[in-house]
């Protein structure tokens, strides 16, 4: 699983107040639509506290779960055609007032729900919020549901969002971590599902 790193000097994406309205988060959008706009939202938070800003940003940011990739990632993704895959145009503007323009939105068009009901450790006792037909759980512990990935083909499951989850975050085969990890990658941490 992917999240962002434990850094408070790591910019806390919010989309602009036109990227906001125009629902990015849970539409998509034709390739030709002008990019969504995001800016650190712990930009006066941080001051306040005395937290300086990053110099270098990282070339993977997070906006809640989804992510913000650079476009040689975009481009490395791509040839790999993975299912469901949504990415769009983003810019960056940096505390500084720096525009950067080489970002990708990169989100899933829907959950791949993979997780182990006997294995992994989730609320049981809490009802599951039903979301557009969705049931979703809160899990403390993933497991996957290994017969399920085996009947699935490796190459279909290389990335993907965890479906069933309140927190659904996007999963990634080690076969392609050298992706995220190209660059200035120190936005981004690897976590073993088993370990989270």
């Amino acid at each position: 699983m992917m999240r962002s790193v434990d850094d408070e000097r790591i910019p806390s994406l919010s989309p602009d107040r036109n990227t906001s309205e125009r629902k990015y988060d849970i539409r998509q959008f034709s390739l030709g639509e002008s990019p969504f706009i995001f800016v650190n939202g712990a930009l006066d938070y941080n001051k306040k506290r005395g937290v300086p800003s990053l110099k270098k940003i990282p070339d993977v940011l997070f906006n809640g779960l989804d992510l913000l990739i650079p476009s040689a990632m975009r481009e490395a993704l791509l040839e790999l055609n993975i299912s469901g895959l949504y990415m769009h145009p983003s810019v960056y503007i940096h505390d500084d007032g720096k525009w950067y323009e080489n970002y990708w939105y990169m989100s899933f068009v829907e959950g791949f729900d993979c997780w182990s009901r006997l294995r992994s450790d989730y609320d049981k006792d809490g009802e599951a919020i039903n979301l557009g037909g969705f049931e979703l759980h809160q899990i403390y512990h993933y497991a996957f549901n290994d017969d399920l990935l085996k009947s699935i083909p490796e190459s279909q499951r290389l990335l993907f969002k965890m479906g069933g989850s309140l927190d659904p975050f996007i999963v990634c085969h080690e076969s392609i971590l050298n992706i995220f990890k190209s660059g200035n990658g120190n936005g981004i941490k690897f976590i073993q599902v088993g370990d989270c």
